[in-house]
């Protein structure tokens, strides 16, 4: 698999009222998204995706779907999150299966871990899960403070110890000091490591200090937006790029406000508003957000322009 650069899709999950997923629906998101220039690939099964809540053949048939609509160049990732090491290897391997070109490895699941004072657990579940998938491998960085995320000499442990390493998702969130860390360090590696910025409301700084691509979910909802702002900094424009951040910041404040839980459930509310789902349905634990947050989440559309 070859990445050089652009917007990766962190894919929604759309669901019927009887909770099973609307794979037609899947179908559409994936191909109006597919033929945008700039646009790259897909990830599948993350958190956006309500990855979590999904059966081992539900994920396997999304990966199958995102492949199939996907062009041969574009790289459908999927995501892997489980309670257990060998449950996250099941998942690999089933993904693997199913036509996945990569993984994305989220931290493991763990009762009150700590990444910072228990580094030695990432270290295991990654090189197992590295063992036994042949299959490129992305690390997914948090913000500080998140008690999944890596302290800064973990991430770059990981990204010198595992070979099938190549990219960071990097969530480091309003941490614009723990940004500039990781990347500069990764950047130094002897092996080319993608720094792939994913949290909206800081991804037009996360660009202009240096950024191999983009991976997020909120490209679903906003794809001119988000493929802008990329193909802006990459041309050298910064004024274009920073027009499209504050045109769209309101309604960033709103989905990576608090609760943070909610974001994943505030991408999918606008993605519908928006017509890019079929519904707004989340599978428990999640619930819908509040009607009068929906109205600041349609009032933040009509004032960016992308709603009626």
């Amino acid at each position: 698999m070859k990445f050089d650069g652009g917007v990766l899709a962190a894919t929604l999950t759309s669901f019927s009222s009887d909770m099973s997923v609307d794979w037609e629906d899947m179908k559409a998101q994936a191909l109006r998204l597919v033929p945008r220039d700039g646009f790259r690939g897909f990830v599948v099964n993350a958190y956006a995706g309500e990855g979590p809540t999904l059966s081992h053949a539900e994920r396997a048939k999304a990966v199958e779907i995102h492949r199939e609509c996907a062009a041969p160049d574009q790289p459908v990732v999927a995501a892997i999150l489980d309670i257990s090491t060998a449950g996250a290897v099941k998942q690999a391997r089933e993904a693997k299966e199913a036509g996945a070109d990569a993984l994305l490895v989220c931290p493991p699941i763990a009762s009150s871990w700590n990444a910072i004072a228990s580094p030695h657990i990432a270290e295991i579940y990654h090189k197992e899960i590295a063992e036994a998938v042949d299959l490129p491998m992305v690390l997914f960085q948090l913000a500080v403070g998140d008690p999944t995320s890596y302290g800064h000499d973990l991430l770059l442990k990981l990204v010198e110890e595992i070979p099938a390493v190549f990219a960071v998702k990097m969530a480091q969130a309003n941490d614009a000091v723990r940004y500039d860390l990781d990347y500069v360090a990764l950047k130094s590696k002897p092996r080319e490591i993608l720094c792939l910025p994913a949290v909206g409301s800081v991804m037009f700084h996360n660009l202009v200090t240096g950024a191999d691509g983009l991976l997020t979910g909120l490209v679903c909802l906003m794809p001119d937006e988000v493929i802008g702002m990329w193909a802006a900094v990459q041309a050298g424009d910064i004024v274009t790029a920073r027009d499209i951040h504050f045109r769209i910041a309101p309604i960033n404040h709103l989905i990576y406000g608090q609760p943070y839980v909610d974001l994943h459930t505030r991408y999918k509310e606008l993605a519908h508003m928006l017509g890019a789902v079929s519904s707004p349905v989340v599978r428990g634990p999640q619930a819908r957000v509040p009607a009068e947050e929906r109205e600041r989440l349609r009032d933040a559309l009509r004032s960016a322009g992308l709603l009626g």
